[in-house]
């Protein structure tokens, strides 16, 4: 059996340590980053929080570790030589608070993540999602989502158990959000960096978000079944960027809540299956400008370089889509067409029923419309659409 670890807590960095039995430690573990409301939910400490991450550590000699070590050198780790284990709590989400698990393996410093469902809204999802994050992850040709290591339950001293999960944490990524105050030569996402700091993307970066969040998407996306990833929000900071350089960012999707059919009950035949993709395109046209200023903040809409970007990921990955599918090589080029084919009309008519799809008792549904006369003439303006003389009347299923 191996030796006791060093086991260290911090906050977000090393600068805000947590000692057992201190200030912090006694503290009420904030729920989500919305202030603080009355619920029905128990009462987790900091103390709690950490306290299951170190159980789960140190839980079968070691096993999260191990498999996290096993997945970043690719060989079997020796657990002697971790010199020492560091958790930081990255963030108090309305789903999971994640921390960062940094190990001083030899003369390396690795880390992997840990997703802690404390609220009800997390337990009810963390076991599907851990589900389906290890079964997407062999969908991507390219790096998208994070690999899972290992799904358990930890015993804690104010609740029967508490579900988590370890993965692959992406170094380096940060998350982003539309914000209202950026510099004229800078475009209005702004990116929290891992030490507290903010930068602003170049406008051609920016594209490449909406460019890459589009082709993930899109590749994840079942042409023969509907379904697709749904649930997600840049409001949550469900994705995550590093700047390449000063026109190119790496992009990953950090978190898959739901895998649902956009069209219920459809026969697949060939008339449907291309009248849902246009519909999976228009409604990721509408999502992908959707965010919350800083995060929280009012409801945001991308600046228009998100449409061209979200039009050319789709695009991109529907040649993905080709290849698994075994489609012809010519169908995105088709299907291109099969756009321009409509009229304006038709094409108004359609956003206009994915927009409806928005909940009445959600404020996006007032927040979209308002905006959508205009971003349907973007989007046929980019397409070359709209000049078709077809009338569709088919809308929505």
């Amino acid at each position: 059996m191996p030796e006791i670890i060093p086991l260290a807590f911090f906050l977000a960095t090393q600068a805000s340590p947590v000692e057992i039995g201190d200030h912090t430690w006694q503290c009420p573990l904030p729920l989500s980053r919305q202030p603080q409301t009355t619920t029905n939910e128990k009462s987790v400490t900091y103390g709690d929080y950490f306290s299951v991450v170190g159980d789960f550590l140190q839980k079968n000699q070691y096993r999260a570790v191990k498999k996290a070590l096993v997945d970043m050198f690719g060989v079997e780790a020796d657990i002697r030589r971790v010199r020492g284990l560091a958790v930081f709590l990255v963030k108090h989400g309305e789903f999971y608070h994640p921390a960062r698990v940094v190990v001083k393996y030899g003369p390396d410093d690795v880390s992997f993540v840990i997703n802690m469902a404390i609220s009800q809204t997390g337990r009810d999802h963390i076991k599907d999602e851990f589900n389906l994050l290890a079964g997407l992850y062999t969908e991507f040709e390219q790096p998208a989502i994070p690999r899972v290591y290992l799904l358990d339950e930890i015993s804690s001293r104010n609740q029967n158990s508490i579900p988590l999960f370890s993965a692959q944490w992406f170094e380096g990524f940060c998350e982003f959000h539309i914000t209202a105050n950026h510099p004229e030569n800078r475009s209005n996402l702004i990116v929290w960096g891992q030490a507290e700091t903010t930068s602003f993307l170049t406008s051609e970066q920016a594209e490449d978000v909406y460019r890459q969040a589009a082709l993930i998407l899109t590749t994840a996306y079942n042409f023969f079944t509907f379904e697709h990833i749904s649930a997600w929000h840049h409001a949550a900071g469900d994705f995550i960027l590093k700047p390449v350089d000063a026109s190119r960012v790496d992009l990953r999707l950090i978190t898959v809540r739901k895998v649902a059919p956009l069209i219920e009950n459809a026969a697949p035949d060939p008339a449907t299956l291309i009248e849902a993709l246009l519909l999976f395109l228009m409604h990721l046209t509408i999502r992908n400008r959707l965010d919350r200023l800083d995060g929280t903040g009012s409801l945001a809409w991308a600046d228009d370089v998100a449409i061209k970007g979200t039009i050319n990921g789709f695009f991109s990955g529907l040649e993905m889509t080709v290849r698994k599918a075994d489609l012809p090589v010519s169908f995105p080029a088709d299907f291109k067409n099969y756009i321009r084919s409509h009229s304006k009309t038709a094409l108004t008519d359609l956003f206009t029923s994915v927009a409806g799809r928005i909940p009445d008792t959600s404020p996006e549904q007032a927040f979209v419309h308002k905006r959508l006369k205009n971003h349907v003439d973007l989007f046929c303006s980019l397409l070359d659409a709209g000049n078709g003389t077809e009338k569709d009347d088919t809308g929505t299923r």
